[in-house]
């Protein structure tokens, strides 16, 4: 149980730090092709912000969560809330953004499952 748990815990960390990287990135890439950062309606810097604080919220959940069905359905979820929570002031940001969180999430949900059944032997 603990092996689990630390496992989930490494693996949904390391995916927080990927979420801040890759939207540095993808920041950096979108300056360059489109110009400066537009705001319109909400500001940019604070909803991503909240973005990034329901993300690492939901990913503290998935790492303390048991294995099954849940799992997958919460990083649908997160996806989906993100999308329609930025779409309406930043359509390319919302799609960016929603497939970044749920993609990333599942990423280290499947990176704890096999972290935790590597550590067990």
């Amino acid at each position: 149980m603990k092996i689990r748990w630390m496992a989930g815990l490494g693996a949904h960390v390391l995916g927080c730090l990927l979420f801040i990287a890759l939207s540095w990135l993808g920041f950096f890439l979108y300056t360059q092709l489109f110009g400066s950062l537009g705001s319109r309606g909400v500001a940019g810097g604070l909803a991503l912000l909240l973005v990034f604080y329901v993300y690492a919220g939901t990913n503290l959940l998935l790492a303390l969560l048991p294995d099954g069905r849940v799992k997958p359905v919460l990083c649908g979820v997160l996806g989906a809330a993100v999308f329609v929570y930025l779409v309406p002031q930043h359509p390319l940001r919302a799609l960016y953004f929603s497939v970044l969180s749920g993609g990333l999430s599942w990423l280290a949900v499947l990176a704890s499952v096999r972290l935790s059944r590597y550590l067990r032997g």
